[in-house]
C-alpha cells in the first residue's frame, strides 16, 4: 500500500465530480496486431497538419484503383470471433481499498507527469545496447503553472515498458543541474508503483524538469516506436507533489515531424 506524508491528502472534490473511476489495462502477450495501417494514417493526417506536401516529377494523378492513405478506412481494433479468443472466462478481483477521512490536512497533494507523450514520433533504433531519450517539462511551463513558492514532490512512479533500463528525473535552476529528483537504475515493467522520497523535493517555478530515459533494444530487430501498448515504449515520471495546482497536470514534449524525418534522412515525401 501507499501512504501520504502526514501534511497532505489526496482531495475527494465531491463538489466537483460525482464518481471517481478505476481503469483497468491487460496485456494479452498471445494477440498480435498490425498496426501500419494506423501508423500510415496518422503520418498523413500529419503531414497535412505540418502543411507538408509530397509530389513527384510529373505531378501524375494516383492510378485507376489506387487508394490514397487518407481514402482508406480506419482498421478496426477487434474481429468478432477472432482466432485465438480464450476458450474459458478469467475473473478478476483487483481493486483498490482506499482510506479517507473528513479531517482535511493542511495541503491538497496533485499529479504532474513529466516525459515524452506517448506518440509514434518518439522512435528507438534496434540492435542497440544504448539509446537515451527525453521529455522535457520546460521551464516557461513550470513558471505559469506552479505556485510562487514552488511545489514539493514527495513520491515518484517511472514508467517504461519492455526495453526500458533506466530512468532519471534531472532538475534544472538557472543554469546549474540539481541531483536528480530520482534515478532508477533497475527498471522493472512489471513493477508500477508509487515510491516515497527520502524527502520532499523543492521544484520552483521556472525551473527545468527532464524526464530521461535509457533503453536497451539490442533484442530487437526493428524500430520500436512510443505509444501505450507494451510492444511500443514510454517514457514518463509520475509524480505526487503539494500543494496542489490546477494549471499543470501533464508537460510532456515530442519531437517534431520536420525534426524526425530529417533525422531519418527524409528530404520531402512522395504524395
Amino acid at each position: 500500500g501507499f501512504s501520504f506524508p502526514q501534511e497532505t491528502g489526496y482531495p475527494l472534490d465531491s463538489h466537483q465530480a460525482t464518481y471517481y473511476m478505476l481503469e483497468t489495462h491487460y496485456n494479452n502477450p498471445d494477440y498480435s496486431y498490425d498496426f501500419t495501417s494506423y501508423y500510415r494514417k496518422n503520418l498523413s493526417k500529419q503531414q497535412r497538419n505540418m502543411n507538408i506536401h509530397g509530389h513527384s516529377e510529373d505531378d501524375e494523378e494516383e492510378e485507376e484503383g489506387e487508394e490514397s492513405v487518407e481514402d482508406q478506412p480506419p482498421v478496426a481494433d477487434y474481429e468478432d470471433g477472432a482466432a485465438g479468443a480464450a476458450e474459458q472466462q478469467v475473473v478478476d478481483n483487483s481493486g483498490l481499498k482506499l482510506y479517507y477521512t473528513q479531517t482535511l490536512r493542511k495541503f491538497d497533494a496533485g499529479v504532474l507527469s513529466v516525459g515524452l507523450d506517448p506518440n509514434w514520433r518518439h522512435i528507438i533504433p534496434p540492435g542497440q545496447q544504448k539509446v537515451v531519450s527525453e521529455g522535457h517539462c520546460i521551464g516557461a511551463c513550470t513558471e505559469r503553472g506552479f505556485p510562487r513558492d514552488g511545489i514539493n514532490i514527495f513520491a515518484v512512479m517511472t514508467r517504461t515498458h519492455l526495453i526500458g533500463r533506466q530512468v532519471k528525473l534531472r532538475q534544472i535552476r538557472g543554469n546549474e543541474e540539481l541531483q536528480p529528483i530520482v534515478h532508477d537504475t533497475n527498471i522493472d515493467p512489471s513493477y508500477q508503483d508509487y515510491r516515497r522520497l527520502p524527502a520532499p523535493v523543492k521544484a520552483l517555478p521556472g525551473d527545468s524538469l527532464i524526464a530521461e530515459c535509457i533503453y536497451d533494444s539490442s533484442s530487437r530487430k526493428s524500430i520500436t516506436l512510443g505509444g501505450m501498448t507494451t510492444r511500443e515504449e514510454i517514457c514518463l515520471v509520475l509524480t505526487l507533489y503539494y500543494p496542489r495546482q490546477k494549471e499543470l497536470t501533464s508537460c510532456h514534449s515530442l519531437p517534431s515531424l520536420p525534426t524526425v524525418l530529417h533525422s531519418l534522412g527524409i528530404q520531402e515525401l512522395a504524395s
